[in-house]
């Protein structure tokens, strides 16, 4: 074998790695599963309690009359990276009138969790879903996804995806719940 031979072999290894890659990649974000939740629009929220990392305890059922937005991310998923600056800006403008926040991080260690909001500044209430019950509770199978709740407790809306690509709708779905 010479080694143009060689080349060509190692080459078409490269390419079907990188196409590997890209496909894996493309899935971990949710923006592809749009159909993919269990959680309808119009029924109650799931009831669940998450440990914080601040070590408090957050449950839905202590909101009650609460209109809750909470968002599934990773540390790792690229749209949950240009997520996070558009939910700190929300709960900056929408905590102080009433709207609940929650970020609950999947798919990833809790360290790396905690260490992304921190390294973004995000300062919303957050915490891990260690065993992953939350996310299957919702139906969530990659993140990010953003589940706006009324103060009825009824799922209003469910976002799919990375919030930037939302604009200023992001927004008005916040007010529609609140």
């Amino acid at each position: 074998m010479n080694w143009k031979s060689c080349f060509n072999i190692h080459r078409n290894h490269i390419m079907a790695l990188l196409v590997i890659c890209a496909v894996v990649l493309a899935q971990g974000c949710s923006e592809g599963s749009k159909g993919g939740s269990l959680i309808v629009v119009g029924s109650p929220a799931p009831s669940f309690s998450l440990t914080l990392f601040d070590g408090a305890t957050w449950t839905m059922d202590a909101h009650e009359g609460d209109p809750v937005v909470i968002t599934f991310m990773a540390s790792w998923c690229p749209c949950s990276n240009e997520s996070a600056p558009f939910l700190r800006e929300a709960y900056a403008r929408y905590n102080p009138q009433g709207v609940e926040f929650l970020l609950v991080g999947i798919q990833d260690s809790a360290s790396k969790f905690k260490r992304f909001l921190e390294e973004r500044g995000v300062a919303i209430p957050a915490g891990y879903d260690e065993d992953g019950s939350i996310s299957a509770l919702y139906g969530v199978d990659a993140p990010p996804v953003t589940v706006f709740v009324d103060r009825e407790h009824r799922v209003k809306r469910v976002y799919f995806g990375n919030i930037k690509e939302m604009g200023t709708e992001f927004f008005g779905w916040i007010e529609e719940v609140r």
